[in-house]
């Protein structure tokens, strides 16, 4: 027996583990973006796409930030799986080793061999321990604590990709809170402008120098630029609810800290772009994917396994009699030791079918993690376009307001002059209205495009360690 159990030992320090053995992903990436040419890149130092948001110089925004690293649930959620996923690796870890478990019994029995005569009966009691181990002689245990360690990988992996999301979604909500006051200031500023346009066309008409005309054109207009007011405050408040759920806080947490109105904060510039290969390397849902190959690829050796014999070592070491007052007698001592083989024979195709469900997830899981690249240089790609083109277009409408500011006075100027009619000077109040918020809403979506370039960079993951 000795000699069975050592090469049952040997055995399985020399098995082999069946199915193939998985080999990290290299996907083919192109040399540059195609958004920039390559010779202006500028190589963003990793280390800084860690804390992103510090970049706008923005310490409400920062402190947003901090509050959500201590109160967002999905964080919570997140690392709550990654417990998950640790306790199944342990779980199958501790499979490789034998299990000890402590037995009492008491059996009865009558007529316990075949041929004896009728009447014989025995007890038996037996109190002690019992030991079982499972020789993984053809890897399938191993190949299963090698998916369960992929598991783990890749839940940690979202762990940091929850990260990601969560500090773009701030950053963005954020933005659009600010922009929302900026836009709000800027439809009260011009309402009062043509308030008091209004008031003063009324005064002319009443003295007999204008007509009921411009006053109906002047109450007009100001009328249309108050009916925006009720939209921008409920924008205003959805946003800001949308911000305290981020941090994990109840409605109305964040008013006071955000009533103050606040600047949009300023897209710092350009240095921000990474190779595609960097990239990809970085960004925490490709890595996800990457694992869950890895897990499903080592799941097919498990399968494979199935087809091959279960080697199982057993032993009891207790006391055994069939007398229980003598159970506790050194004559009572008992000790045994069991190998078992078992080799399938007739499943009605449940192994091969286990296999052939594996290979499938393993197909899923690699087009899954192609189609994750893939989407990695669009998303990339989109993210750099709409940043550098919004750039563009902020500055053209800062001109623009710029001039229609001058307009506006010059055309205030010339109709006092009698130069021009009433109706000049409103379309010009109008233009310079539309061109403010255009303005106010470029630089939000600025702001906003660079955020989504930081996200395809992975930025934020590795806040999360």
């Amino acid at each position: 027996m000795h000699k069975i159990c050592g090469l049952f030992v040997l055995g399985g320090l020399l098995g082999c583990s069946m199915g193939p053995d998985y080999h990290e992903m290299a996907p083919a990436t192109p040399n540059h973006w195609q958004a920039k040419p390559a010779a202006d890149l500028k190589q963003t130092n990793l280390g800084d796409l860690k804390i992103w948001w510090k970049s706008f110089g923005d310490a409400q925004l920062d402190h947003l930030m901090d509050k959500a690293l201590a109160g967002n649930l999905d964080i919570k959620i997140a690392l709550a799986r990654v417990d998950q996923a640790r306790a199944e690796r342990r779980g199958a870890r501790a499979e490789l080793f034998p299990t000890v478990a402590a037995k009492a019994g008491a059996q009865r029995n009558e007529n316990p061999f075949p041929g004896l005569a009728p009447g014989i009966k025995y007890n038996m009691f037996e109190l002690g321990f019992d030991a079982l181990w499972e020789v993984d002689l053809f890897g399938r245990l191993q190949r299963r604590l090698e998916a369960a360690s992929a598991e783990l990988d890749a839940a940690s992996e979202q762990y940091r990709q929850a990260w990601v999301t969560l500090t773009s979604d701030l950053a963005r909500s954020y933005i659009e809170y600010r922009s929302l006051q900026n836009q709000l200031r800027i439809t009260r500023s011009n309402l009062e402008s043509q308030q008091r346009t209004l008031a003063l066309t009324e005064k002319l008409f009443n003295e007999g120098v204008n007509a009921r005309h411009d006053v109906v054109r002047a109450r007009a207009q100001a009328e249309t630029t108050a009916s925006q007011l009720p939209t921008l405050e409920a924008n205003l408040v959805a946003t800001l609810r949308q911000l305290e759920v981020l941090v994990g806080q109840k409605p109305g947490s964040l008013a006071t800290t955000l009533k103050t109105p606040g600047t949009v904060p300023a897209a710092p510039g350009r240095e921000v772009l990474t190779s595609p290969a960097e990239t990809l390397r970085h960004r925490p849902d490709l890595r996800t994917a990457e694992r869950q190959l890895a897990a499903a690829t080592a799941m097919q050796g498990a399968a494979v396994a199935e087809l091959f014999p279960k080697i199982s070592l057993s032993a009891f070491l207790g006391l055994r009699n069939t007398d229980l007052e003598s159970l506790f007698k050194s004559a009572a001592f008992s000790y045994g030791t069991v190998g078992n083989l078992v080799q399938p024979l007739l499943n009605f195709g449940r192994i091969q079918a286990g296999i052939d469900l594996a290979n499938a997830k393993q197909k899923e899981a690699y087009l899954a993690y192609e189609k994750a690249v893939l989407e990695a240089l669009q998303e990339t790609e989109t993210a750099l376009t709409r940043y550098l083109q919004e750039e563009i277009r902020r500055q053209a409408l800062a001109r623009a307001v710029a001039d229609q500011q001058e307009s506006v006075r010059l055309s205030q100027l010339r109709y006092h002059e009698g130069v021009i009619s009433f109706l000049d000077v409103l379309d010009a109040q109008r233009t310079l209205y539309v061109a403010e918020i255009d303005l106010a809403r470029s630089q939000a979506a600025t702001a906003t495009n660079l955020i989504a370039v930081y996200k395809a960079l992975g930025g934020g993951a590795d806040a999360a360690r």
